[in-house]
């Protein structure tokens, strides 16, 4: 009903930018036109994403647009309320979804694809425990195509037995999935679009953490440090950083076997793809924030954890909502991009949990298991034995 009512909405005042860009890309795409050129005549900003999203996009574009909307709109709130329930059933799936519901709306009214990138990136961890490389790796290649960084997703697949064939099988993924808009244009306007969005996210890559403004950009941690440091350095370095930080638990070989471990790992990586991401936008903190909300609703929730989620739900979900002045909003939660430390400060959190320097809490005859309906992770029991388990060879 709610996905309704913001469509019905945006039926009356005018629908989203960012879904008229989308709408427009297929056309341009099929037409061999620039993907990548401004069109101040249909919409009011670039198109930014890769060209094989711009073909995934036809069923949209071919739609009337309000039908279009509600049908896109639906498919990511469906399917992220869906790999959450997937990923916690019972209690503990309900608790994160309510948790994440207002990041939720703040997406699919801005009628963009973040809640479908986590989603994905969820689903992929959820096939790859099961044993469904493919699946695992269509999902996140997808996620891929979508939004660069959900790539990171790959990272899982070091928990896998086979992980070297899950990396084969996503390296022809992409490469297929790269390949798929060669079905409306040729080789040439293909690979010249390929050219433009490899010369667009290279600039974006290799600025200085800017913060953005009117498009809403948070820079992530990068601008936090130019904020806070009055630094100026580019945001690759920090980046890199972050990226080490992000990697450094899987040297615990060990606990490659623990459920809890791998689900863990999962919610650090949901909010590394965000706090990290130069181009983060407010509807982007959906991905970091259910990360967080299932990291808290499988946790016992100590008095620490409790405060770290009630801080991200007031600076990060409600400060946007019309509970906040707006003047508040202004020259303070967007000012200083504030969005980004809550979800910065749990990240730390859970790194030090992955990294052993943070005792991990369960709640002590609470809810199911995380990881009840994944059954024995790749046809093996789990044990603390690392060496009995697939994982290890």
């Amino acid at each position: 009903m709610t996905v309704l009512a913001i469509v019905l909405h945006q039926g009356a005042v005018g629908v989203d930018n960012n879904f008229t860009i989308f709408r427009a890309a297929f056309r341009h795409l099929a037409a061999g036109q620039d993907l990548y050129a401004d069109y101040p005549s249909e919409q009011g900003d670039e198109f930014k994403y890769s060209p094989t999203f711009a073909l995934l996009f036809a069923p949209f574009s071919r739609t009337p647009v309000l039908v279009a909307l509600l049908l896109w709109n639906s498919l990511n709130a469906l399917l992220l309320f869906y790999a959450v329930r997937r990923l916690l059933p019972g209690r503990d799936g309900t608790i994160a979804l309510a948790l994440v519901y207002l990041e939720v709306v703040r997406a699919t009214q801005r009628a963009q694809a973040n809640a479908l990138v986590a989603a994905l990136m969820i689903l992929g961890y959820l096939a790859l425990e099961r044993r469904r490389q493919l699946a695992g790796v269509l999902a996140i290649a997808l996620g891929t195509f979508v939004k660069i960084f959900p790539i990171a997703a790959l990272a899982l697949a070091i928990f896998h037995a086979r992980r070297v064939r899950v990396a084969l099988a996503f390296a022809a993924a992409i490469v297929a999935g790269a390949a798929l808009p060669l079905l409306v244009t040729s080789p040439s306007h293909l690979a010249a679009q390929y050219a433009r969005w490899y010369a667009i996210e290279g600039r974006d890559a290799f600025a200085s953490a800017q913060g953005g403004g009117g498009a809403g950009l948070y820079g992530g941690v990068m601008y936090q440090l130019r904020l806070w440091l009055g630094v100026q350095w580019p945001n690759w370095p920090i980046q890199l950083v972050g990226l080490i930080v992000q990697l450094a638990p899987l040297a615990r070989r060990q606990h490659w076997s623990d459920p809890d471990f791998r689900l863990r790992y999962l919610c650090s990586l949901l909010v590394f793809v965000v706090i990290f991401n130069h181009q983060a936008e407010s509807p982007s903190f959906v991905i970091a924030v259910t990360g967080i909300a299932v990291w808290f609703a499988s946790s016992a929730r100590r008095p620490l954890d409790v405060a770290l989620m009630a801080l991200t739900l007031l600076i990060v979900s409600v400060s946007s909502t019309e509970l906040v002045p707006h003047w508040l909003q202004r020259d303070v939660f967007v000012k200083y991009r504030l969005k980004t430390v809550p979800c910065a400060l749990v990240w730390l959190v859970m790194q030090a949990e992955l990294l052993g320097l943070r005792r991990r809490s369960h709640r002590p005859g609470g809810g199911e298991n995380p990881q009840a309906d994944v059954g024995a992770p790749y046809g093996s029991t789990a044990t603390s034995d690392a060496s009995a388990w697939p994982g290890w060879r």
